[in-house]
């Protein structure tokens, strides 16, 4: 309903604010038809319409999140190759950087594995039979 307003009315401020709606909508878990990468392309058009936005902080906040939802390792890579362009840091300084973030996220996919492990054990104690 969001895009087709949007295209019905282009250029208004309620189609505008459509883009910021459609984003948060696409960043909903349960939101099976749309994805982190959309949700961050709305944002990005909400953040470059001209006019008073009064969602602009909460969008480039959410478009961020939104980007690393989309990809985490991709976002690791190119924040190193930003600092790159920069010169701030030595590839070797980079490189560990990179080696470290990817460590930090697959520990993280591990405790999650193993609290998901435990949910299910948890889930199974629950539902076996219990005796008179």
């Amino acid at each position: 309903m969001l895009a087709e307003f949007a295209s019905r009315y282009p250029g208004t401020e309620g189609a505008v604010e459509s883009a910021y709606w459609r984003g948060v909508l696409a960043l909903e878990p349960g939101n099976h038809d749309s994805s982190p990468q959309v949700a961050a392309a709305l944002f990005d058009t909400y953040g470059k319409a001209s006019g008073a936005l009064p969602h602009r902080l909460e969008a480039d906040i959410l478009r961020h999140l939104a980007l690393q939802l989309a990809s985490p390792s991709t976002t690791v890579a190119n924040a190193a190759a930003s600092q790159s362009s920069s010169g701030t840091q030595s590839s070797s300084d980079r490189s560990a950087d990179v080696r470290a973030r990817d460590a930090e996220i697959q520990r993280l996919k591990d405790e999650l594995a193993k609290a998901n492990d435990e949910l299910e054990r948890i889930k199974r104690r629950l539902t076996a039979p219990t005796k008179p």
